[in-house]
């Protein structure tokens, strides 16, 4: 705010100065125009008419020009000015969205990190200081298993997010089967979300290879699994769906959740930005886990996109070339 404020009086305080000076140096070229005719009007006498009038004549252009020369340079220099103010406010106005996201992402890891620590924490503490049940044992110790799971794929995402950042196209130059892949993905979700339904449909008529690091590839289904989980109701089912279309294998997540604003559906896959406010959404999640997704899709060259689903929902699509 303070910046704001500041920058605004000292952009319309230079665009005053410039302004002021202008009107000066033109008042003071008419005073220097008045001069000169007066001083020719002195010496009418000694001029023949036509030197009179061709002296009248170099007065006024030459008060032409330098008309067009304060009209050239301020105008020159007011748009410099105009630009080099649109570029710093651009570049502070994004320097505040990336602080504001980075806020977000440290609170919501924090509150990732936590929830899922808290849980151990109680599970190994009943198990340590209380007589349990086998049954209830192997309860808390699956539940601390899916925890710590969390904070596994958590600390991945992060991860591989740097390094791709840093590493870029030179990482991960192997292949691995699409369907495989997909499969284990799918079956590493149910093991840590029991409760969801999710749906494998495949229509490859055989093994398809892509490009890229199986370990990445996985992350890329999990995280749009794990999206579509924390946006849609427990009791609507995911569909993870493969198959072929002019060719190309095609891979989409369909959830029947809140879906997107079409506003948003270029912006979710930025780093650390998340829909809504980090104060009041209620879903889980850093804000990474698209971003990585965009990021391992666009480093081997294939397309994702986001669209409406219907009735409601959203689908996630990857077409691989």
């Amino acid at each position: 705010m303070r910046f704001t404020l500041a920058y605004t009086v000292l952009f319309l305080y230079v665009i005053s100065a410039i302004l002021f000076w202008g009107y000066s140096l033109q008042k003071k070229s008419k005073v220097i125009y008045d001069l000169e005719v007066e001083n020719i009007s002195l010496k009418k006498e000694e001029l023949s008419p036509v030197a009179y009038e061709d002296a009248i004549f170099k007065a006024t252009d030459k008060k032409r020009r330098r008309t067009m020369q304060y009209w050239g340079e301020g105008s020159t220099f007011l748009l410099i000015i105009l630009i080099s103010a649109f570029f710093v406010y651009r570049a502070f106005y994004k320097q505040i969205q990336i602080t504001k996201l980075q806020r977000n992402f440290m609170m919501s890891v924090t509150h990732e990190l936590k929830t899922p620590l808290a849980g151990v924490i109680l599970n190994l503490q009943t198990l340590l200081r209380r007589k349990v049940a086998p049954e209830m044992t192997t309860k808390l110790l699956k539940s601390s298993e899916r925890e710590a799971k969390r904070l596994t794929s958590l600390c991945n995402n992060i991860l591989v997010s740097t390094q791709l950042e840093d590493a870029g196209k030179k990482l991960y130059q192997t292949d691995c089967d699409l369907s495989e892949m997909a499969m284990q993905s799918a079956e590493d979700f149910m093991e840590t979300v029991e409760q969801r339904e999710l749906k494998v449909d495949s229509n490859l008529p055989q093994a398809v290879r892509i490009k890229g690091d199986e370990s990445l590839w996985k992350l890329v289904v999990s995280n749009l699994l794990l999206n579509a989980h924390k946006y849609s109701d427990l009791k609507e089912p995911i569909e993870l769906k493969l198959f072929l279309q002019n060719g190309k294998p095609i891979l989409q997540v369909i959830d029947l959740g809140v879906g997107v604003p079409d506003k948003e559906k270029k912006l979710i896959f930025d780093k650390f930005y998340r829909i809504g406010n980090e104060n009041t959404r209620k879903s889980q999640g850093t804000g990474v886990g698209l971003f990585l997704v965009k990021k391992v899709v666009q480093l081997f060259k294939n397309d994702i996109a986001v669209r409406n689903n219907l009735p409601q929902g959203s689908i996630f699509e990857i077409v691989f070339k």
